[in-house]
């Protein structure tokens, strides 16, 4: 046992002290803070006997009406074997001091002389016994303020070694001795308090554990233990210096937007600290991407808070802060090297939340008394700083884990009502190639990546969505990167990017330097916060020349809108949410990996190689510059001699093409389409000696488009007459779909739809790369097992892209991030259970309210995309080839739920060779999995196979209807069509063969769940039913004499048995080289315009017998909008209900007629098709049933656009 007599000091003025001692001590907990007067050397038996000679002594020889007042003013150290022992003491100016003489009075009472002595108050231990770890810790100690106080007491402690395998002792008090004057005497709070206060400490635990869920556990030992209330701090301008925030600095705000910015400040150097980029730091917090209501910081040093809270705009701009700063004298250091720090326009108090590693934990502030706009009461906000453990190891991964669960257990036990922010620097690795790469050389175990996913879990399941996410799944984003080509998973939206910004290189903890979005800003909403736009801010400043960065990390930035209070709450976008909601279904290990998933895609063909890549991009490029006029340029950055631009779309533009992609085009230009596709035609026809050929023209309803080969690379090209978007076409990115400028013809906005998705989708996938790897893992399912294809009611290219984009931005939405893995299973998962019979699949992040369209009942599968006008891109879907669909989705999300199961297990064997259009594994199934077939044959012999093209693809047109009508005479049987050619004639493969026998096969089967069994006379009536069908269907065929010829092919189609198919196979015949003759006059032919609306105006209308007389003469004779403009503004402008319109038109035989403007169509293949220039008027209903004309042909009155007289009223609606 050891005896000890020691100065006690109160407690209650040791805060600051205690705080260092806490993290540098290593007698924290055992002893409070104290100054020794003599070192044990009484025997435990003489020990009352001792303290009785002492008071005596004391009694004698002290005046007690004497005071001993005490400062401690001046930092020292002790020098020791390996570290430095850092304390405070007096400053020595008097001599001796009242300690030194108390100590000799104590001595004396002892019988022992005087002995020097350096009486001290030990702050902490040095990490090592190196000068800069010396001063670092010494530093802290000067930043301390100065300690007075009035010495009335003094206390013996006894040492006591606990027994059993923790030999840690404790300081135990035995007695105290009174200096004479009762006020100066000192009450102990308890007997022991510093023990039980070390007691109160989070539990220190298990990195390897920290991923096991204890719920009990945690419940009972983390939130309370260890949590400490902070003084928040604000600036007092009268007396110009930083003070305590009082009770009555937090009053009342009521606010209706909320910014939070979270900046790492980066500390490089331990001691002595570096400043050069001090004010660098300051700017940019001070900058206007920067500027927020709450701003949260990592890596604050003591220097850099002192020279940041003395800017006297940051005192102006963030009065409160949660710590002063250090070097004024009545302040105090910052507890660690690297500490967090908040500011904010609005006081606040603050709680420290301490993890299980010194050094790290969470700083949570409380925003009490801040009210939503209309509500009567106020709440509380909570923002939480954090700054996660670094690095990508075992050790580091688990003690991230374990730090989110401490702090949201922490806050859903203390704060489960109120809405939270969590902001900071989380340390958590994003890019799925740093993952990949530290699992493949062992840095990291599986077990690890399962630890990531689990964190990302624990964050959704909290309620908390990710600001970025939200924002960039809603467009309002403003860090997206353009190099999309250069990024891998989990790479978009970085805050921490080595590659380009040389202070992240020189510290970062990844083996490879790939970008990480490590800095967050999460949100749990409680119906009180919704996440708006974000940004980044701190990126790289050009100085005297040299680009700079003020920190290696950038910082972001979230603006937040705040509910309004009142009452009766108003419907938003945030309740369609919970209507549309995709599960987040989590892959096994073994199909986690992307390298895995790469390596599986690659080996079936599906990324093409670098010359393909060049290919391509040659051919775009040569394409372009003969549009242009400019064939033998270059430069790159050639100018069309008319104005027009020429952009990519489709595939190629997303960046999910594959070698037989073809890659479609679209100009944009200010000439009619008649006359571009005239000039196209006549440059291309100058270049065909550089392999430049036109293949086909299309004329559809939707316009005129050229199939082009330019050097192999097969192209569609169309066109788009819309001036005023070339004119504004550097800003066209940034247009909102409100502007004026979409006020276009309905062809026009058809034409430009597909490039505007394009950009949207773009702007705010959460992942491109993700998205990119998904799709193309669902491709190439959907290619073997035959059901890629839009005109056989399959999926399509677009049908993915929409389909997948929205299970993207909705997982994002919910769990922050997704891998490419899981959007695959929850694709299948989420569309195998979709209600296809009532809902539409749609982003509801785009259309805040469900889109006006108004499905057929041809049409079993709706999947619409962003832009006006709103079009089913599964229009050409089916009700057999939609139940198809739902069993394939079923079956595939079935197979990667399977035990063990890997890509290249799921795809099958492949080649990178074989080209993706390879269906051998699939169509061998569909041949074998059907017993009876409806073989639709197709012969040519004629002149030329471009014929024999135009042959098979007018056939090929005809099949979908076939499918359908055969489902509607066997409406019990499953009815699948193989989307590709069979033939058993290896003529098809010679391409100078003028010859060609295919066919196309449809299968015939019974569900698996039926379990009837049909009587011979119904199949007998079956096969009747069947026959009828396919007759009917040749008749059509062979009655067309602008397609069938029959001196030259002949088409056919029977009822066939499975044994009668096996030996088919598919035609592996490239169609597209085939080039149609073009006639040299075909541009003379009429062609759709968009002009050709006021042609009709000006022609002279036949008199309408029933038509009732116009009452009034024209009121205007200025220029009238045609009836397609008005018609497009008041289906597609959001004011506007179509509901509340009448459309006034002619019918050939009935006279004037009415109709709701809803039931119009305008699909000229539509049996109701109406032609535009028979519209006479439309209406806006009313109450009195007549209705108000707002424009009327006749009377030139024009009340939507403003081209008549009384004009305008509408544009304010």
């Amino acid at each position: 046992m050891f005896i000890q007599q020691f100065l006690d000091i109160d407690s209650s003025q040791c805060g600051h002290i205690d705080q260092l001692r806490e993290l540098y001590d290593k007698t924290y907990g055992r002893w409070p803070p104290h100054i020794n007067l003599i070192y044990p050397f009484v025997a435990p038996e003489h020990l009352a006997k001792a303290q009785q000679q002492i008071q005596e002594h004391l009694a004698e020889h002290h005046d007690s009406a004497e005071a001993i007042d005490v400062a401690l003013n001046q930092a020292g150290c002790f020098t020791q074997k390996n570290k430095y022992t850092i304390f405070l003491t007096e400053n020595g100016n008097t001599s001796p001091s009242p300690l030194e003489s108390l100590r000799t009075m104590v001595l004396q009472a002892l019988g022992q002389g005087p002995a020097r002595s350096t009486l001290h108050l030990s702050i902490g231990q040095s990490q090592d016994n190196t000068m800069f770890s010396r001063s670092y810790l010494l530093e802290k100690a000067k930043l301390l303020p100065e300690l007075n106080f009035r010495v009335g007491t003094l206390a013996i402690l006894v040492r006591e070694r606990t027994a059993g395998s923790d030999t840690t002792d404790h300081m135990h008090l035995y007695g105290v001795i009174n200096l004479g004057r009762s006020s100066d005497a000192w009450i102990f709070p308890s007997s022991n308090y510093w023990i039980e206060s070390s007691h109160s400490e989070v539990p220190q635990l298990d990195p390897k554990e920290a991923d096991t869920d204890q719920p009990n556990q945690q419940k009972t030992l983390v939130y309370d233990r260890g949590v400490e209330a902070g003084s928040a701090y604000c600036f007092d301008a009268d007396e110009y210096k930083w003070s305590i925030c009082t009770d009555e600095d937090n009053s009342g705000y009521e606010i209706k937007n909320l910014t939070i910015s979270s900046y790492n400040v980066l500390i490089d150097t331990e001691y002595p600290p570096a400043h050069d980029r001090d004010s660098l730091l300051v700017s940019t917090i001070l900058s206007d991407s920067a500027m927020a209501d709450i701003l949260v910081l990592q890596e604050v040093s003591d220097e850099f808070l002192t020279y940041l809270l003395g800017d006297s705009e940051i005192q102006r701009r963030y009065p409160f802060a949660s710590h002063g700063p250090p070097h004024q004298p009545d302040v105090g250091p910052l507890p660690s090297l690297r500490n967090i720090v908040i500011l904010s326009r609005y006081a606040f108090g603050w709680k420290s939340v301490p993890f299980h590693r010194k050094h790290k934990g969470a700083l949570v502030a409380s925003f009490g008394g801040i009210s939503r706009p209309g509500s009567s009461t106020s709440g509380a906000l909570l923002v939480a700083g954090v700054h996660l453990t670094a690095g990508l190891t075992d050790g580091a991964v688990a003690a991230k884990n374990s730090q989110m669960k401490n702090l949201i257990s922490y806050l859903e036990h203390q704060h489960s009502a109120d809405p939270w922010i969590i902001a900071g620097d989380f340390n958590l690795v994003t890019s799925t190639y740093t993952l990949d790469a530290a699992l493949a050389d062992k840095s990291i175990t599986e077990e690890t990546i399962d630890t990531l996913s689990s964190i990302e879990a624990v964050i959704s399941n909290a309620g908390l969505l990710d600001a970025w996410s939200v924002a960039r799944i809603e467009a309002a984003d403003q860090t997206s990167s353009t190099d999309w080509d250069a990024l891998y998973e989990g790479e978009e939206g970085a805050t921490f990017d080595p590659q380009n910004n040389k202070l992240a290189a020189g510290t970062t903890t990844t083996s490879h330097d790939r970008p990480q979005r490590y800095d967050r800003i999460l949100v749990r909403p409680q119906d009180v916060l919704s996440p708006g736009r974000f940004n980044h801010f701190g990126l790289s400043e050009v100085i005297d020349g040299s680009q700079m960065f003020a920190s290696d990390h950038y910082g972001v930035r979230a603006k937040l809108k705040v509910a309004d209070g009142t009452a009766a709450r108003i419907p938003t976008d945030l309740d369609s949410l919970d209507k549309f909601v995709v599960e987040h279904k989590r892959v096994s290990t073994t199909l986690s990996e992307s390298l895995s998933m790469s390596s599986a895609l690659t080996t079936h063909g599906m990324f093409p190689n670098d010359e393909q890549k060049e290919q391509r991009q040659n051919a775009f490029e040569t394409l372009q510059k003969i549009l242009f006029g400019t064939p033998d340029a270059t430069d790159g950055s050639v100018q069309p001699e008319i104005p027009f631009v020429m952009v990519p779309v489709g595939s190629y533009a997303l960046g999910v093409w594959t070698s037989d992609s073809d890659i479609d085009c679209l100009c944009i230009g200010a000439i009619s389409s008649k006359t571009f596709f005239k000039l196209a035609r006549q440059r291309i026809m100058k270049t065909e000696d550089r392999g430049v050929r036109v293949l086909r023209k299309v004329e559809a309803s939707t316009g005129t488009m050229l199939e082009l080969s330019i050097n192999g690379v097969l192209m569609d090209l169309q066109y788009c007459p819309a001036a005023q978007v070339v004119e504004r076409w550097s800003a066209f990115r940034n247009i909102p779909a409100s502007d004026p400028i979409f006020n276009l013809s309905l062809l026009s906005l058809r034409k430009l739809k597909p490039y505007r998705d394009l950009l949207y989708i773009q702007r705010t996938l959460p992942s491109l790369s993700s998205f990119r790897l998904a799709y193309r893992c669902i491709k190439l399912w959907a290619v073997q097992r035959g059901i890629y294809s839009a005109k056989f009611g399959f999926l399509g290219g677009v049908h993915i892209t929409l389909m997948l984009s929205w299970v993207c931005k909705r997982l994002a939405y919910d769990s922050g991030s997704a891998s490419a893995a899981d959007l695959v299973l929850s694709f299948f998962d989420h569309y195998a259970q979709f209600n296809w019979a009532d809902d539409m699949v749609y982003d509801v992040f785009f259309h805040k309210k469900r889109p006006r369209y108004h499905r057929s009942a041809r049409e079993p599968m709706v999947v619409l995309g962003f832009h006006a006008p709103n079009s089913n891109i599964a229009h050409t879907s089916t009700v057999p080839g939609l139940q198809i669909l739902i069993n394939e989705f079923k079956a595939a999300g079935e197979r990667l739920r399977e035990p063990e199961m890997t890509w290249d297990a799921f795809f099958g064997a492949g080649s990178a060779s074989t080209p993706v259009s390879s269906l051998s594994l699939g169509a061998a199934g569909f041949l074998e999995g059907y017993q009876d077939f409806v073989k639709v044959d197709i012969q040519f012999w004629g002149r030329t196979l471009a014929k024999g093209k135009s042959l098979v693809g007018w056939v090929e047109s005809r099949c979908i209807a076939l499918v359908v009508e055969i489902y509607k005479a066997l409406p019990k049987s499953e009815v699948r069509i193989w989307p590709g050619l069979f033939t058993d004639s290896d003529s098809n493969i010679a391409d100078e063969s003028k010859e060609y026998h295919g066919c196309y096969l449809i299968g015939l089967s019974k569900p698996m769940r039926s379990i009837t069994v049909d009587s011979p006379d119904d199949k007998q009536m079956a096969k009747q039913a069947l026959e009828k069908v396919i007759d009917r269907f040749l008749t059509q065929l062979r009655t067309d004499e602008k397609n069938y010829d029959a001196g030259s092919c002949w088409i056919d189609a029977s009822l066939a048995r499975s044994r009668d198919v096996k030996g088919l196979r598919l035609d592996a015949r490239e169609w597209g080289e085939y080039a149609m003759e073009m006639e040299p006059d075909s541009d003379d032919e009429e062609e759709p315009d968009e002009d050709a609306e006021d042609a009709e105006i000006t022609k002279p209308q036949r008199a309408i017998p029933q038509r009732p007389k116009p009452t009034s003469a024209p009121l205007s004779k200025t220029k009238l909008r045609p009836a397609s403009d008005v018609l497009n503004r008041l289906r597609w402008d959001p004011s506007l209900d179509p509901s509340d319109y009448i459309i006034g038109y002619e019918d050939r035989f009935l006279g004037a007629k009415e109709t709701g403007l809803e039931k119009w169509k305008t699909e000229q293949t539509d049996e109701e098709f109406i032609p535009q220039h028979r519209i006479l008027y439309f209406k806006r209903k009313d109450d009195s049933g007549n209705g108000e004309v707002v424009w009327e042909r006749a009377t030139r009155i024009d009340k939507v656009f403003g081209s008549g007289l009384s004009a305008g009223e509408l544009k304010t609606l």
